[in-house]
């Protein structure tokens, strides 16, 4: 039996050309998480449709999903305009895309994570501190795909303020003497563990730490977010 969902809530995060007159969407919803759908664009409504299926807007759609995974969309209503995020911001807001599109679980809800996405997307929009918009999104992420990390050791020791930790994707935290870009001060985890980012420092290693993270699920793929984020600052 054909499963409908009507007035679900969604974003769309990538989109390209499917055959004749249609467009393949990847979309981000409330309860059924990432999933694919075809849109039929008509000469009629060419127009119409290519206001609506861009991202960052709030839609609420009309989906029927057959025997396969790809569902059809009949009819997507935007809930309020697109949010107005400008440069340089709109690269973080492609970032989040970009994570959503490339790491979550297909039809994996996770109503937690569609409601960091919408919130990170309106402080993004009232220029509020974007590197903790950013921290708190990708935790969020990473929690929700299990790999958040225990700040501890792997052995289970708590960390020593005067030491330093090498961190192993997937594994934890070593203790290491090693002289290593990647190493982090037990004072910075101890202070990412009590959520005190206010020594910069910490919020130095808070961003190196998630980076390792994505960057080990991402699996060597890179992001046109931080290509594009990476040429605007050459052209500014």
């Amino acid at each position: 039996m054909p499963l409908v969902a009507d007035s679900e809530a969604g974003f769309i995060i990538h989109s390209r050309p499917f055959k004749e007159k249609s467009l393949l969407l990847d979309l981000y919803t409330l309860n059924y998480g990432r999933i694919s759908a075809v849109a039929r664009v008509s000469k009629s409504s060419a127009s119409r449709s290519m206001g609506v299926y861009q991202p960052f807007i709030p839609l609420k759609l009309y989906l029927r999903q057959g025997r396969s995974s790809l569902w059809q969309l009949s009819d997507a209503i935007i809930q309020r305009q697109s949010f107005n995020i400008v440069p340089p911001k709109i690269f973080s807001a492609i970032y989040l895309n970009e994570l959503l599109y490339y790491l979550t679980i297909p039809q994996d809800p996770e109503p937690h994570l569609f409601a960091a996405y919408l919130d990170a997307l309106e402080r993004l929009e009232k220029d509020e501190d974007e590197f903790m918009i950013l921290r708190n999104f990708e935790g969020i992420l990473i929690e929700s795909l299990g790999y958040a990390p225990d700040y501890e050791t792997i052995n289970g020791e708590s960390f020593k303020s005067d030491s330093f930790y090498i961190y192993l994707p997937k594994n934890g935290f070593i203790e290491s003497s090693d002289v290593d870009n990647l190493l982090f001060s037990g004072k910075d985890l101890i202070c990412i563990k009590n959520r005190d980012f206010s020594e910069r420092n910490t919020r130095i290693a808070l961003k190196k730490l998630f980076k390792v993270i994505v960057d080990s699920l991402l699996n060597g793929r890179t992001l046109k977010s931080r290509a594009l984020y990476s040429q605007f600052l050459m052209v500014k």
